[in-house]
């Protein structure tokens, strides 16, 4: 059954997530075949731009949008200025957004048959929201655009046409395209009144072009309005934002994993302790190429990852090909599962009485779970404590305040500056810290949002020494809506956030205290020792972060005697 929602603003979300949408046009990827470099047995020089173009578009052929996506970052990162990149990586988003719409059961079920009236009503609701709730005031007419845009390019899409407008003639479809072009070019959206008659003026012209209903018109316009804002940002259907809720309550019905698109199917990058998976043996690396007796090689990761869900107490059926290369096959029952943020509790070094933890989240059971670890190291006689906040992407602004409050007596742990009401606020330590210890804080360009705001306020407080890399600098607040008018949500970004001193973390994150650079600047084909270098993280021996804040530790704890 799926949980009721209040139409209010439900809680204050930060979490870090890839991607940088670029403004600009596009056009269709040339369907002539682009000669390959030629294979050399020494080392291949660096890619030309347009090598690396013809790359992209070989995966754009393909249909393979992730891929080219990765393809036009790299060459964004290599060549900023070159404009036919930011154009075909925002043409290949657009694709990828909406194959993983098309691809989330709930969304084909629950708001694809909705009416064009009710359909109406939300595209002006997500405006309203907007408007009234994003950080900073913007206008509606690029938000139309960028509707415009999704629709246009949804009209190329076989999935779009195929569920929406099936058999529609080729040269209706053009005239639709070329129609919605002059559309674009010629609009002039003053007020929210103005957007929604756009949008119902496309659906009428989609229903004389090819037969369209109006609702999945409608749905691009809200989609297409929440792409055009920030990265953060994000319309959820109502298995996500299901999903989200769930990640911040720390429980959910499933195997326990967490899954990343592999060529031959899902590889597993995280298996989550207690969890049906983590107690049938399977292991990060692992990569899962059947359920339920049918590949999913080729699949994108939201189709291939629907197949995995299903009610508790049903089973699903895997087959795994192993990190040792051989396949294995399992039964799984999906059952509720617990996640635990608190993941590694160990005293790393008896003798100096050094104990470290592990926080890869920040969700409503964190805080308990950190004092209850504390606690245990405590008992082990631990007198200087490390926690270890790599790759925690953040989670609930609260719950980080909280974990800053069990350190600090006093003081502002963090700001936050948003325009519509209770988003500014001043939030402080308030009460006698718990914990008192020397404290070491260990960061990576993956430690994001929540994270920041923890090791931020303890390094401007001078409470805790901060060891590793700079931090990945999102610095932004989300707050998440359920919608009236539909069953359905928005993760909006209402707020930015600032340190005690006032720095802003946003693109500039936090500054090592002690700098090492540990984990592999990895692409996805070094993920294994990405994985490999994970698996080390607690280990003096092979984790040379740790190893450099136990150093600092033990070199300041025979200074003060």
């Amino acid at each position: 059954m799926r949980r009721l929602l209040s139409p209010c603003l439900a809680v204050w979300f930060l979490f870090w997530a890839a991607g940088t949408p670029v403004p600009g046009a596009w056009g269709e990827p040339p369907s002539t075949p682009v000669a390959a470099p030629v294979p050399s047995a020494s080392p291949a020089p660096p890619e030309d731009p347009s090598a690396l173009l013809d790359r992209g578009l070989d995966q754009e052929r393909a249909r393979n949008w992730s891929a080219a996506i990765e393809v036009y970052r790299e060459a964004l990162e290599r060549w900023p200025s070159r404009v036919e990149f930011s154009r075909r990586l925002r043409l290949c988003e657009i694709h990828f957004k909406l194959h993983r719409r098309y691809a989330d059961t709930s969304f084909r079920q629950v708001l694809l048959p909705i009416p064009l009236s009710q359909a109406t009503e939300l595209y002006d609701e997500v405006l309203e929201r907007i408007q009234n709730n994003y950080v900073d005031s913007v206008t509606l007419e690029p938000l139309v655009r960028h509707g415009l845009d999704n629709l246009e390019v949804a009209l190329r899409d076989p999935v779009f046409l195929q569920t929406n407008a099936p058999g529609a003639a080729p040269e209706r479809v053009t005239w639709l395209r070329d129609t919605l072009r002059q559309y674009r070019a010629n609009l002039v959206i003053p007020d929210r009144a103005a957007a929604v008659r756009m949008a119902v003026a496309c659906c009428e012209l989609a229903r004389q072009a090819i037969g369209m209903a109006g609702s999945p018109v409608l749905l691009e316009f809200t989609c297409g309005a929440c792409d055009a804002l920030d990265d953060f940002t994000s319309y959820l259907t109502p298995d996500k934002l299901e999903d989200l809720y769930a990640m911040i309550d720390g429980n959910f019905v499933g195997l326990g994993i967490e899954l990343k698109v592999d060529k031959a199917g899902l590889r597993l990058i995280g298996v989550i302790r207690g969890g049906p998976a983590w107690e049938a043996g399977l292991q990060p690396g692992d990569v899962i190429v059947e359920i339920s007796g049918r590949s999913i090689q080729g699949l994108a990761l939201d189709e291939a990852a629907n197949r995995l869900q299903g009610a508790e107490g049903s089973t699903v059926d895997l087959v795994l090909r192993r990190r040792d290369g051989t396949s294995q096959s399992f039964r799984l029952v999906r059952r509720h599962v617990d996640v635990e943020s608190v993941t590694k509790v160990k005293v790393v070094d008896p003798a100096a009485g050094i104990g470290y933890l592990r926080l890869s989240g920040f969700q409503k059971t964190s805080t308990e779970e950190l004092d209850q670890a504390i606690a245990a190291l405590s008992r082990q006689n631990m007198t200087v404590l490390v926690i270890d906040l790599r790759g925690n992407p953040g989670g609930l602004l609260n719950v980080a305040v909280e974990i800053a409050e069990r350190f600090l007596d006093a003081g502002l742990i963090v700001s936050t500056r948003g325009r519509a009401q209770g988003q500014t606020q001043m939030l402080a330590a308030n009460g006698r810290a718990r914990w008192r210890m020397p404290l070491y804080i260990l960061v990576d360009h993956d430690s994001a949002s929540a994270s920041e705001i923890l090791a931020g306020a303890l390094q401007d407080h001078r409470r805790a020494t901060i060891v590793g890399a700079r931090t990945y600098g999102k610095g932004s607040v989300q707050s998440i809506f359920s919608l009236r008018s539909a069953p359905a949500g928005l993760k909006l970004t209402t707020a930015k956030f600032y340190s005690p001193l006032n720095r802003p973390y946003s693109e500039q994150g936090v500054q090592p205290d002690v700098p090492v650079q540990s984990r592999t600047a990895a692409r996805p084909a070094d993920e294994t020792a990405q994985l490999r270098e994970e698996a080390n993280f607690g280990d003096p021996a092979k984790d040379p972060v740790l190893a450099a804040a136990i150093r600092t530790a033990m070199s300041r704890s025979r200074s003060s005697r």
